[in-house]
């Protein structure tokens, strides 16, 4: 084997390893979609005092889901981004996504508590 073929294969490998990076994170993001868009609905039914409290926490849960997106979509045009750096990118901004959901399910619970 050549030293040609190799960096092909590992080339190929890591193209390879980040298109199946691209299309887990996608898949994710889809659900998070769901369940965003599933407590918008009961963030809509929650006392009105909550409900701009609950917005807030989801537009920064839906501006994540964007930033993801935007991510995920450059990284299927450059063939330079590694699978790791994606996954590095993109681990802060899922963490936050789920910081503002859990957040904004937090008020909701609250509210129906109180």
């Amino acid at each position: 084997m050549t030293t040609h073929t190799t960096k092909q294969d590992g080339a190929r490998s890591d193209e390879e390893e980040r298109s199946r990076l691209v299309d887990s994170i996608s898949k994710s993001l889809d659900e998070w979609r769901g369940r965003i868009d599933e407590l918008a609905v009961q963030a809509d039914l929650a006392k009105l005092d909550l409900r701009e409290l609950t917005g807030k926490q989801l537009d920064i849960a839906q501006n994540a889901c964007l930033a993801v997106h935007s991510k995920l979509a450059e990284a299927r045009r450059d063939a330079g981004v590694s699978a790791e750096a994606l996954r590095q990118g993109v681990d802060q901004v899922l963490r936050d996504l789920q910081g503002a959901f859990n957040a904004a399910e937090d008020v909701i619970a609250r509210g129906r508590a109180g």
